[in-house]
């Protein structure tokens, strides 16, 4: 059984908007974060210093100071590939107190409905 014109209007619309807010939410979730270079190179030094105080460790048969390296080398690998944070900076031109104070309440959901409601024309 075909659709009809007026089902089959209604299905390219539907379609369309799905489309279009994929595109919305791709563009919010922005660019992934880049590496921090300086984090990066911090974390393979302490990972180093780790292999060498756990090879130490067991050299002096001393489990605590095997453990202590094993915890550089763990420390140091979360560091090396820690994300590179951005600031920015609030400015008085940058997004609305009101929008502001929302945004930090609001969960990644209620954003969405929001989002979709304002872009529905709040019929809903």
């Amino acid at each position: 059984m075909g659709l009809s014109e007026r089902e089959q209007q209604l299905l390219d619309d539907m379609e369309r908007r799905l489309y279009q807010s994929e595109a919305d939410v791709l563009k919010a979730s922005g660019s992934p974060a880049k590496l921090n270079m300086r984090s990066l190179v911090l974390g393979i030094l302490v990972i180093l210093a780790g292999i060498g105080v756990l090879l130490a460790g067991v050299g002096l048969q001393m489990l605590w100071l095997g453990l202590i390296g094993f915890a550089m080398m763990l420390g140091g690998t979360l560091l090396a590939f820690s994300k590179r944070e951005e600031h920015i900076e609030d400015t008085p031109f940058s997004r609305s107190s009101q929008h502001q104070a929302t945004a930090d309440r609001e969960t990644l959901t209620d954003r969405m409905n929001r989002r979709w409601d304002e872009r529905m024309g709040g019929d809903r």
